[in-house]
């Protein structure tokens, strides 16, 4: 005689996966990857990459960023304009080098959206390719010429000014920034994060716009996390799941060991995110 047994959605979605797998055991990170949801929910997960080569100081903070290393902190944007530029004639309708970009920002509805491709005019900036803009999630190449990267540092700037939020590096095709807001809507998760230091060490923290106590949205980026690195070497630590919520902010930030440019770090971190 069989069993009833009632299951809760959380044991159903681990059946689930685990039948579908041929009795393999699947984490959340792995189950969001293939089916795209959890608990019958739209989740993603994502892999933000950062690196900063170039510092403004040994005591204080500077954010990992790829653009503007003469600046320490990202801007913070609200509802922005966007332009775009790039140093190099190639990266042009035509060029060798990148051609048009999208990118994934937070919109004025504070929606995580991708971009159509936006097309590029060299060493003339293209303005306002992007309007109602409170983040940028990352930049990344839509089409290219026959070299396949960036012939010059791309620069996604605020609109009628020199400030810029993002870049894609000269041979590169996609931006590093280490830094992702959470959409409305949806609640993320930080799995774990990695940090490398190249020339000095570094004091390398994850900050967060979360009260640790409670899980709950704050005004100010707080401590998630902290890896003191040291030259030539790397760390991994787990974060078991952190919350972080709707509209808070995740970056990286250092406090270098030296300021030379042959000095580099790398932040990274893992977030799964699900709906609400």
């Amino acid at each position: 005689m069989g069993v009833e047994v009632t299951l809760s959605g959380a044991e159903y979605e681990l059946l689930k996966n685990i039948l579908a797998n041929g009795g393999a055991v699947l984490s959340l990170q792995e189950a969001v990857q293939i089916y795209g949801t959890w608990n019958g929910k739209a989740a993603s997960s994502y892999h933000v990459n950062g690196r900063r080569v170039g510092f403004t100081s040994t005591t204080v903070f500077n954010d990992v960023k790829e653009y503007d290393n003469g600046v320490a902190l990202q801007p913070e944007l609200s509802n922005n304009s966007l332009d775009i530029v790039s140093s190099s004639a190639n990266d042009a309708a035509g060029g060798t080098g990148i051609r048009s970009v999208k990118v994934v920002y937070i919109n004025s509805s504070n929606n995580m959206v991708e971009s159509a491709p936006i097309s590029l005019n060299g060493t003339t900036p293209v303005t306002n390719v992007l309007t109602g803009v409170n983040a940028v999630q990352w930049m990344e190449t839509a089409t290219a010429g026959s070299g396949g990267v960036a012939d010059g540092n791309i620069r996604l700037r605020i609109n009628g000014g020199t400030v810029e939020v993002e870049q894609i590096t000269a041979n590169f095709n996609h931006s590093v920034s280490a830094r992702f807001m959470v959409p409305a809507g949806y609640s993320a998760y930080l799995t774990q994060w990695t940090s490398l230091a190249i020339g000095n060490p570094m004091d390398c923290r994850l900050r967060a716009t979360v009260d640790p106590f409670n899980r709950s949205l704050n005004s100010n980026y707080l401590l998630v996390d902290n890896l003191y690195v040291g030259a030539g070497a790397g760390l991994l630590d787990d974060l078991l799941f952190l919350k972080c919520p709707a509209l808070s902010k995740i970056k990286g930030s250092v406090i270098a060991g030296g300021t030379p440019n042959t000095n580099r770090v790398d932040v990274s971190f893992d977030v799964v995110m699900i709906q609400n």
